[in-house]
């Protein structure tokens, strides 16, 4: 195929470049440093002037679902990973992390249409555990870098509902939207409490987690492969998907390792396509043909960008050594990936804002990806 020639001659090229590093660790970490500081660069560019990246943001993420809320959200979660690591001064980490939330409150508000237009007010959580449970992860994202209290009682409102409820149901998901449910969104509300927990040193969350994670392993599992059903509907019940699967190790490896280590073999069993010229994650089991959409991003030889780009995290928290390598390696092509796939009428890469600047090639990816490669354990797996 063209894109693979391509891509292969891109790859060839670069690779003196590496091959300069000695075999075995340092090789990724070579060009993780690279790729890392390639992506701080450019969201510090983008924070010089936060209403020009939230008018920028707002037009060419808009195709993506939450385009108003998760480039705000991931580069909030890793400048964070930075802060934690030590690559960046938590005083700068709370600075960038204050301007982020300052961003995507506009969207939450509007989407969770508190009394007064102050999030403080909220009487219940909307049926929208996306845009509370995620805000609230920025919000705990902010305390555990150090932040002040100018967010507290937004903070401590969300908390408290989203706990609530949690509570309520039972170990059941919360609803993602008013109209749609899907589980994986109530994992981020999870990480959200433990976050609350430890600015608080309480443990309240712990048995709303645990129930959850439970139900889970017992009601919402695929049987064929291990891992969690995507969607479930009735008695509708949508494989597991792979952008689903990498953000999901991520999370996990904050709230309950073990599970986290659990499922990352299945996953990989499952999910991970080696072609070659190019390896990564599929969107769908073994890289079948189903649909590619939003959540997806393009899909090539059944490899998924979204699944691969949250890949990245998923193999540092899990320290895959081997496959991070292997994606590592690949880093140089991402862009030629991206303009190979919008050449195709039909692809959802056509839709796409491409910025040569970017490491991905697109706005929303570099987004994504900042989290995902610097992917840092933040402590609150070992809370009791």
């Amino acid at each position: 195929m063209r894109w693979t020639a391509a891509i292969g001659a891109v790859l060839l090229v670069s690779a003196p470049a590496w091959a300069a590093e000695p075999a075995g660790p340092s090789v990724p970490a070579a060009i993780l440093d690279n790729v890392r500081g390639q992506l701080l660069r450019e969201f510090e560019a983008h924070l010089a002037d936060p209403p020009a990246f939230r008018q920028r943001a707002l037009r060419e993420c808009r195709t993506f679902p939450e385009g108003d809320l998760f480039p705000f959200l991931f580069p909030a979660m890793a400048y964070t990973n930075l802060a934690v690591k030590g690559t960046v001064e938590r005083p700068q980490a709370a600075e960038r992390v204050a301007q982020l939330i300052a961003l995507a409150i506009p969207s939450c508000q509007a989407r969770l249409k508190p009394p007064g237009e102050k999030l403080e007010n909220l009487k219940s959580y909307g049926n929208n555990a996306v845009y509370a449970g995620q805000l609230n992860v920025m919000l705990g994202c902010y305390r555990l870098v150090g932040g002040d209290d100018r967010y507290g009682a937004i903070h401590r409102r969300l908390s408290d509902l989203l706990h609530a409820e949690l509570v309520r149901l039972d170990g059941l998901p919360l609803q993602s939207l008013p109209t749609a449910s899907w589980p994986f969104d109530t994992l981020p509300v999870l990480l959200s409490l433990r976050l609350y927990d430890k600015h608080t040193g309480t443990d309240r969350s712990g048995p709303a987690v645990r129930k959850h994670l439970a139900w889970i392993r017992q009601e919402a599992t695929d049987p064929e492969t291990g891992l969690p059903w995507s969607h479930l509907a009735g008695a509708t019940r949508e494989v597991p998907r792979g952008c689903d699967l990498s953000w999901r190790i991520m999370l996990l490896a904050h709230l309950e390792r073990p599970y986290a280590e659990a499922l990352y073999p299945k996953y990989a069993a499952s999910f991970w396509i080696d072609r070659g010229v190019l390896a990564g994650f599929a969107e769908w089991p073994g890289g079948r043909t189903r649909f590619q959409d939003a959540d997806s991003g393009p899909i090539t030889d059944g490899i998924g960008t979204a699944a691969t780009g949250f890949g990245y995290g998923a193999a540092i928290a899990m320290h895959d050594l081997p496959r991070l390598e292997r994606l590592c390696l690949q880093l140089p092509a991402m862009r030629l990936m991206l303009q190979e796939a919008r050449k195709t009428p039909d692809s959802f890469a056509s839709a796409l804002v491409y910025d040569h600047k970017c490491v991905t090639g697109f706005l929303f990816g570099d987004a994504c990806l900042f989290y995902s490669v610097t992917w840092q354990d933040w402590g609150l797996a070992n809370q009791k």
